[in-house]
């Protein structure tokens, strides 16, 4: 009885959500500070930031009190990856040439709010995805192959899709990111079936191929380590996982011989130095940059980071080391290891295969990305081209990684519902042996 009556006290407990008032208050300071004093800098007063001084805090907390009363999600992963979308919008009202780029990111956030309910239904609704996963197969491979058809190159890629000439644009392979991991998450949790495993590696092959074919090399190196890593999450099979690396390596190689653009990266990555002027000037300005911002950074609209191309894009996060400094540069860090730690807390909870390789293949997206582009603006690694997730400006990769983060949060709202399932049965057998 006592036995009893403890386990369902433990999982009382578990059941009860992290009480992120303090977290979601600091978070809306914030966003309406910032704003605010953003909205002082200029004469007259600027009115589209203190537009978005109340927006965005108004926005925050229906999202996350509204949300939660509908589903049990976990509110602290949210609220993390609502305050980042807020650092986006503050960084660009702060340095960009144009007050229509906040403006456009705020609306970019807006459709990927949007996605992140859309990834929650998801979730919760769908059922039997083994009947799906040959169709979203298909769609994946077609879609991403669009851009070798009807695309436009930039930047070296052909890998963009323009909607409406001059306004609206797309970029396929951020969006197959959501079937990649599906797919990957429905095959590989059927441990019995080697026929899916094969499939699986098969599918993984053959988006990489077609991102080799589009010169996409930064999403080419983020889709194939995800494959490796949800393959080796769901067999435990090093041998193999190790000899897929063996093999990206060996590719990784034949590629810097055969494409110029690799062979550049590398260049520019070895001694920027060599060619200040050109082809290193991007990353020396971003270096300066975060030498600049110092520990406290210069403040909000000082410095120089327009200096740095692509400055709202591929180096936003040097922009953030000047105005911010590097202490909050290394807080925004903590943020995501924070919200990939809370996704593995997520994935480990789960009660069948699928659910928790989809939240693991999730969490390992954002880690990659992240870990690739802070790495290309610090000089660890070589540029790859894949955006800052959240906080970068674009709106393909803002919509897909909301989605994603959405559908984690409906796996947290399956088990914050069979835990309760779990404390009624147990209230349940108490009475009956009392």
């Amino acid at each position: 009885m006592t036995r009893k009556t403890g386990e369902t006290d433990a999982l009382r407990k578990a059941l009860r959500r992290a009480d992120t008032s303090l977290l979601l208050s600091a978070v809306t300071l914030f966003q309406a500070s910032a704003m605010l004093l953003l909205t002082l800098r200029t004469q007259p007063i600027d009115i589209q930031s203190l537009l978005l001084a109340f927006a965005m805090p108004a926005v925050t907390l229906l999202c996350v009190k509204g949300l939660s009363k509908f589903w049990k999600i976990d509110r602290v992963v949210l609220t993390l990856v609502l305050f980042l979308c807020s650092v986006s919008v503050v960084t660009l009202t702060a340095i960009s040439r144009a007050s229509v780029t906040p403006l456009t990111q705020a609306l970019y956030i807006a459709a990927g709010l949007v996605g992140l309910v859309a990834g929650i239904l998801f979730i919760r609704l769908l059922r039997h995805w083994n009947r799906w996963k040959i169709l979203f197969m298909v769609l994946s491979v077609g879609f991403i192959a669009l851009p070798l058809a009807i695309g436009e190159t930039k930047f070296g890629a052909k890998n963009w899709i323009t909607v409406v000439p001059d306004l609206v644009t797309i970029q396929p392979s951020e969006f197959v990111k959501i079937s990649l991991m599906v797919v990957l998450a429905a095959c590989l949790s059927e441990r019995q079936s080697r026929a899916m495993m094969v499939l699986s590696i098969l599918f993984g092959a053959a988006l990489c191929g077609v991102l080799l074919l589009e010169r996409d090399l930064g999403a080419l190196l983020l889709y194939f380590l995800t494959t490796v890593i949800l393959f080796f999450l769901a067999t435990s099979n090093g041998w193999l996982s190790l000899a897929g690396l063996g093999a990206g390596a060996a590719g990784a190689v034949g590629a810097y011989f055969l494409f110029d653009l690799v062979k550049e990266r590398v260049s520019i990555w070895r001694n920027p130095w060599a060619d200040a002027a050109d082809s290193g000037y991007q990353l020396i300005q971003s270096l300066i940059a975060i030498g600049s911002g110092g520990l406290l950074g210069m403040g909000l609209g000082l410095g120089m980071p327009r200096m740095i191309p692509l400055y709202h894009s591929d180096f936003v996060f040097a922009a953030i080391c000047e105005q911010f400094g590097m202490v909050f540069a290394l807080c925004l860090l903590a943020v995501y290891a924070l919200i990939i730690l809370r996704g593995i807390s997520i994935a480990m909870s789960c009660r069948d295969g699928f659910h928790a390789l989809l939240a693991f293949g999730i969490v390992t997206i954002l880690g990659l990305q992240t870990l690739l582009i802070v790495g290309g603006n610090i000089r660890l690694i070589p540029l790859t081209g894949v955006t800052l997730p959240f906080i970068a400006s674009g709106g393909s990769s803002m919509v897909s990684c909301l989605t994603g983060v959405g559908m984690l949060l409906g796996i947290s709202s399956l088990n914050a519902d069979r835990d309760e399932d779990d404390v009624r049965r147990a209230s349940w057998q108490e009475g009956e042996c009392g």
